[in-house]
């Protein structure tokens, strides 16, 4: 073992281009699910690359716990997508401090790694007040070598990240409940959601931050994206209701970034927005798609 350990490990960094990032769960249990953490250590070895710093070493690594997270990425491939939550606050690959990261694969798309970056790229050119941060790493799980990943910030409510109130779980009170909202366009019913009839179609709100609803937020979330469905979908062509509640100037901008990417999924999965106590927004797009 100790032997086929240091063949991976030479492998990975035999170009010595890219940080190697190693993660050992406990037990070298194997990471088969997206909703139960194993408990693991990780730490970063920069290979002494301009640019780069280590992240806690081999005799000290970071502890977290880690899932996998994904949909058709996690289902559909041997390479796999993860989510670590740290113990503690970390920069991995030199990002900003958090607990909450995540490993992309990109294994649903050749060319996922490049038009990602670009996105990503194209995102803060045109001024949207958050996008993404992601840092390619060689990933070495349980001594095995997995390949090229990308360290992803995950979009979440945070002044480094989405910086909007973070309203609380279960709230009721009148004015507390209009915002902050994280919510995403879903392709998927298996997370907590609401139902929006758009048109002749359905669409899925699933809901990220609060992330329990009591019957006072769910009433208002519902009502909320009811009155957007019927403004978006009035026959009127001169009917100005749905700009009441999109802020039109950061919609045009996610709307060119998902255009030059070519992204399939633009408006109808992994598609997040958010509300403080005005209007819904995006942040950055989070996964380009291949059209």
């Amino acid at each position: 073992l100790h032997k086929e350990y240091r063949r991976q490990r030479q492998m990975c960094i035999r170009d010595r281009t890219l940080p190697v990032m190693y993660v050992n769960t406990q037990d070298a249990q194997p990471i088969t699910s997206k909703e139960t953490y194993v408990s693991a250590t990780a730490y970063i070895d920069a290979l002494g690359l301009e640019g780069y710093e280590n992240m806690a070493s081999a005799d000290k690594p970071e502890t977290l716990i880690i899932k996998g997270r994904g949909n058709w990425t996690w289902k559909g491939f041997d390479k796999k997508p993860y989510r670590l939550k740290f113990d503690s606050k970390v920069n991995p690959v030199g990002m900003v401090k958090s607990k909450h990261f995540l490993l992309m694969a990109g294994a649903d798309d050749d060319l996922g790694f490049l038009r990602n970056l670009v996105g990503y790229e194209l995102s803060r050119r045109v001024g949207l007040p958050y996008t993404t941060d992601s840092q390619p790493v060689e990933l070495v799980l349980n001594g095995k070598y997995q390949g090229l990943y990308f360290v992803t910030e995950k979009i979440r409510v945070d002044k480094k990240r989405v910086n909007i109130v973070e309203q609380a779980d279960k709230a009721t009170d009148p004015e507390a409940i209009t915002g902050g909202w994280l919510v995403e366009i879903d392709n998927y019913d298996t997370d907590p959601h609401i139902n929006v009839k758009l048109g002749s179609q359905n669409m899925v709100l699933t809901y990220h931050t609060p992330e329990a609803l009591s019957a006072e937020q769910e009433n208002y979330l519902q009502t909320q994206w009811n009155a957007i469905a019927k403004a978006i979908c009035s026959n009127n062509e001169n009917d100005t209701e749905w700009e009441k509640y999109v802020d039109i100037e950061s919609l045009a901008k996610v709307y060119i970034v998902r255009e030059l990417l070519q992204d399939e999924e633009g408006f109808h999965g992994s598609c997040y927005l958010y509300k403080d106590c005005l209007l819904y927004t995006s942040p950055s797009p989070r996964d380009m798609r291949r059209s």
